[in-house]
């Protein structure tokens, strides 16, 4: 709940924060991605206060920052001569994430592995040893400040490949960096929409799973739905989760199913949302 009438980060969190409460939530996955963009909390002054409030709003309605979602670039991540576009200050905003998930006391924070491009197609080798170095690094930080990094899956189409689009690739990545506060978020949206079966993805992800982006679609674009508005198999994902006991997070990624309306309104799918989350737990 960050849209509004279709506009993005146009909800504060305080006011979605609040409204899942309201719904029963009582684990929460912090938008510090969103919060990152230009003019929101993180990328201005006085961003470190706003942590401490949104913390202390969280204790107030019994709400725990179980999960976030760190910055990431958008766009070809990318210059020519291989530096990043974003440069010093895409750093400070990984910094300022991490620091807001300390303080929000988030056990796993999501990143996005970045895709070194080969036309529309990807390079394998550039991109492992490129990720490899910057997971290794960050993922040093993100352990001395007691939040874990969860890699996520990323998405493929005909037309185009994102690197850890697959479980292997993923896996050789946790195998790389070797630090057991680096593991992974499976996204279901971006499996099915890779022709992955999320049930699949998550057996193979097993005991290193530790993040989820619960989300469907209907296999042609990353929708952001919510569950059973898409072509995804909920009970064979639930069957999943369990069979690997699965012991963190269940994070809806469904932004969709309230993009569209105005902040009035969404409450009344937020509630809904929350329905349906207990409806899929007893699947």
């Amino acid at each position: 709940m960050n849209y509004d009438l279709g506009r993005p980060y146009m909800v504060p969190m305080d006011v979605a924060v609040r409204a899942c409460a309201e719904a029963g939530y009582r684990y929460l996955d912090a938008n510090l991605c969103g919060s990152s963009r230009e003019g929101q909390p993180l990328a201005k002054d006085g961003w470190e206060k706003w942590c401490h409030e949104i913390r202390l709003l969280g204790d107030t309605l019994g709400i725990q920052f179980s999960q976030a979602h760190a910055y990431w670039t958008i766009g070809d991540p990318f210059l020519p001569d291989m530096t990043r576009a974003d440069g010093e200050w895409g750093e400070e905003l990984m910094r300022r994430s991490v620091i807001a998930a300390e303080i929000l006391g988030v056990n796993w924070m999501v990143v996005h592995p970045y895709t070194v491009k080969q036309e529309t197609w990807y390079n394998y080798s550039k991109s492992f040893t490129y990720n490899r170095e910057y997971f290794k690094r960050w993922g040093e930080i993100f352990a001395s400040h007691n939040v874990g990094m969860a890699i996520e899956n990323m998405g493929k189409t005909s037309t185009k490949v994102s690197y850890c689009a697959c479980g292997d690739e993923i896996l050789e990545m946790i195998d790389a960096v070797d630090n057991p506060m680096v593991q992974i978020c499976i996204d279901t949206g971006h499996a099915h929409l890779s022709g992955i079966e999320p049930a699949q993805l998550i057996r193979q992800a097993g005991k290193h799973l530790k993040a989820t982006h619960i989300a469907d679609n209907h296999q042609n674009k990353d929708e952001h739905f919510a569950p059973l508005n898409g072509s995804i198999d909920w009970p064979e994902v639930m069957r999943a989760i369990r069979e690997i006991g699965y012991e963190e997070s269940f994070s809806f990624e469904i932004h969709h199913l309230t993009s569209m309306y105005p902040a009035v309104l969404q409450r009344h799918l937020i509630n809904f949302s929350y329905a349906l989350g207990e409806y899929l737990m007893a699947l």
